[in-house]
């Protein structure tokens, strides 16, 4: 694990047209790779790739792992070797239908697939429950996945920071009015467990959905280190420093270490 790394969250609108939300994600990764070099990690917002859009829609744009179109994403990551996170509509092997997110290495390889284990009302008549927590390990720490509503439920960050995630990525489509919540979930989930934490939301609307923007990045100690305050597009940039994190967690923010297992289990 190095020990900073350069990470990048991508704030924009998506269509339901999936050609024309990867040609916006070509682009969006060109400028951010142009504009800084040593990034190592972009994520976008859930549903990116398809769209975010609870109709019919869901069912016509849901994609198998050996589609075209993620292999094309796949070969983004490995042509400016970084690594990709990027929300999408999934068709398992199962035939069921899920809210997912994929994470490419640097090598255009696909070593994490997360199914969003929390819906919210509106999604459960659209896309099958995930039930697999993901942490996985990379070459810039190990990344605890999450999708929007899982912010609000402390126990799946908990298990990620006992998983000893570094860095969580909760890619979103959190609407009005609801952002309140948005930033106070992102703050607990990050203070809790002295985690970076990736909050990236959608702008612009789905149908009688509006989506706030107001993405940011969270530090270990909850404050955040870059975010956006409207719903304008933007890319947040941060640089984690994890030998900081780790002195954070050596003094004040010593709450992992001290948790009474014996009391109240994990």
């Amino acid at each position: 694990m190095k020990s900073e790394c350069t990470i990048a969250a991508i704030q924009t609108s998506f269509s339901q047209d999936i050609h024309v939300n990867l040609k916006s994600m070509k682009e969006h990764i060109n400028s951010c790779v142009k504009k800084q070099p040593e990034v190592q990690l972009i994520v976008f917002p859930e549903l990116s790739l398809t769209g975010y859009y609870l109709s019919q829609h869901v069912k016509e744009s849901a994609l198998t792992h050996d589609s075209p179109v993620l292999k094309e994403v796949a070969g983004l990551a490995a042509e400016h070797k970084i690594y990709l996170a990027f929300g999408y509509v999934e068709l398992g092997e199962d035939k069921r239908i899920y809210n997912s997110i994929q994470l490419i290495t640097p090598t255009g390889r696909c070593i994490a697939n997360y199914r969003k284990i929390h819906l919210t009302e509106l999604e459960k008549e659209f896309f099958t429950a995930g039930n697999e927590v993901v942490t996985v390990e990379t070459e810039i720490g190990k990344i605890g996945l999450m999708i929007c509503w899982d912010l609000a439920f402390p126990e799946l960050a908990r298990m990620h920071a006992l998983n000893d995630a570094d860095i969580m990525i909760a890619p979103s489509a959190w609407e009005v009015p609801f952002d309140k919540p948005f930033q106070h979930f992102g703050v607990s989930r990050a203070i809790d467990n002295s985690v970076f934490l990736v909050a990236v939301n959608h702008i612009g609307n789905s149908d009688e959905l509006e989506f706030f923007g107001q993405s940011a990045i969270y530090g270990p100690d909850g404050e955040a280190i870059t975010r956006s305050l409207n719903n304008q597009e933007d890319i947040l940039y941060a640089k984690l420093l994890f030998n900081e994190r780790e002195k954070l967690k050596q003094t004040f923010f010593s709450m992992l270490n001290e948790r009474r297992t014996d009391l109240y289990g994990t």
